[in-house]
């Protein structure tokens, strides 16, 4: 299926500031809310959300699951399995009606509801609240989104996820601009303007180019947060049976390799995608002795 609210269309709508925000609501895996009065445009919107967690496997409510038996069960599987891709569950508008009688938890979850008929944003939002804390709202009114924080902090640091933006962008263009540069060589001789303006867009490929470096950048970080599972759980492991060790955030990064982002958020990506808080296990400050044993783990 296209997707309409591609990424490129997303920050066009949302701007920069809002767009890195939402973006890390669906990293920290917290439900969304999406309240419409258009079915498809809500249907639209829900699948490109789902498509900004490309390293999730997505399962449709009362499509691939309909009872709760079910779904605690993916869960579950989830749970046992560090190995396997972290769930997305969406339910689109179709679906929803049915939601609140059959499911109780809405972690990762983005769900689609339609106002035009009975419903009212508010009466959904009464009754979200009722299951879920802690959520994220995007109200469609008229071509515009309009999104509410409920029961979280408005001081999010996003420093991470405006990265990400940052890079796609200007990745995009460098690679734009190459393109054109060595077409503009192999012309030897200039066709029209409207011939040389139509050989120079690149307006789907732009989308594509944008669309793979933001997701090799959202991998990259999965993947590093995956390493820090591995090192953080031994730490943890070693912490139980009676040792105190501790690793800093600076030997973390340097032993996982990735310094995009600071300690606290890889401990907050692997709360959120594993569901375990390895703050205990990190020491701020100067590296402990058993970070510099752990460096050659990896070789």
């Amino acid at each position: 299926m296209e997707i309409k609210y591609t990424l490129k269309k997303l920050i066009e709508i949302l701007g920069k500031n809002q767009f890195a925000l939402l973006l890390r609501i669906i990293l920290d895996r917290i439900p969304v809310v999406i309240i419409g009065k258009d079915h498809n445009e809500i249907d639209n919107l829900l699948n490109g959300l789902i498509a900004m967690a490309p390293h999730r496997h997505e399962y449709v409510f009362w499509s691939d699951f309909i009872e709760n038996d079910e779904y605690l069960s993916l869960i579950q599987e989830e749970e046992n399995d560090f190995n396997i891709p972290r769930n997305v569950f969406c339910a689109p508008p179709n679906a929803t009606k049915h939601l609140f009688d059959k499911i109780e938890k809405y972690k990762g979850w983005i769900i689609g509801f339609d106002v035009s008929n009975g419903l009212t944003k508010e009466g959904v939002i009464i009754n979200f609240r009722k299951f879920e804390e802690k959520f994220l709202v995007i109200s469609i009114e008229k071509n515009d989104f309009k999104l509410s924080l409920f029961g979280l902090d408005n001081n999010l640091n996003l420093d991470f996820e405006k990265k990400i933006i940052e890079k796609a962008i200007q990745k995009t263009e460098i690679a734009l601009e190459k393109m054109k540069r060595v077409l503009k060589k192999r012309i030897k001789t200039p066709p029209s303007n409207e011939v040389m303006t139509a050989i120079m867009r690149f307006d789907v490929e732009e989308e594509r180019i944008r669309t793979n470096i933001f997701i090799q950048e959202i991998q990259t970080f999965v993947h590093a947060g995956i390493r820090s599972l591995a090192i953080l759980s031994r730490i943890d492991l070693l912490r139980e049976l009676g040792f105190n060790v501790e690793l800093s955030g600076n030997t973390l990064l340097q032993t996982i390799d990735y310094d995009e982002v600071d300690p606290d958020r890889i401990i907050q990506l692997i709360q959120a995608e594993y569901g375990i808080n390895f703050s205990s296990c990190i020491k701020g400050g100067k590296i402990v002795q058993v970070g510099d044993r752990i460096d050659g783990f990896w070789g």
